[in-house]
């Protein structure tokens, strides 16, 4: 759908051009700075509407590239940190927690106090 309001657009946009040029057929002088020209109203208007669609078409193309490479480089990093999980890295409190002896069982020491009791 929007292709088809594009495509609309640029048809509306050249039908004016087409009009404006049409009308505007009188020669006009260019000033270059280092030389003066006459050229046709329509040739000046085509070429700056030409102009004018190739810097549109060279930004959004810029850009395009730029957030697809900045996507692509979300997207790994997204799978890299993904790759490593929750559970493989072990933080200092995780090697704690593995080091502590279980507080539910008795050593050995403190067992073998009991059944001197006993």
């Amino acid at each position: 759908m929007k292709k088809q309001w594009s495509m609309v657009g640029a048809i509306i946009l050249f039908l004016g051009v087409a009009i404006l040029s049409v009308l505007n057929v009188d020669p006009v002088p260019v000033n270059f700075g280092f030389a003066v020209v006459e050229w046709p109203l329509i040739v000046i208007i085509f070429v700056s509407v030409l102009l004018g669609a190739l810097i549109a078409t060279l930004l959004s193309t810029y850009k395009a590239f730029k957030d697809q490479r900045k996507n692509k480089h979300k997207n790994s990093t997204d799978k890299t940190d993904a790759s490593e999980g929750p559970g493989l890295r072990t933080t200092r409190s995780d090697k704690s927690v593995k080091d502590k002896p279980n507080s539910d069982e008795p050593d050995s020491k403190s067992k073998s106090q009991d059944d001197d009791l006993v």
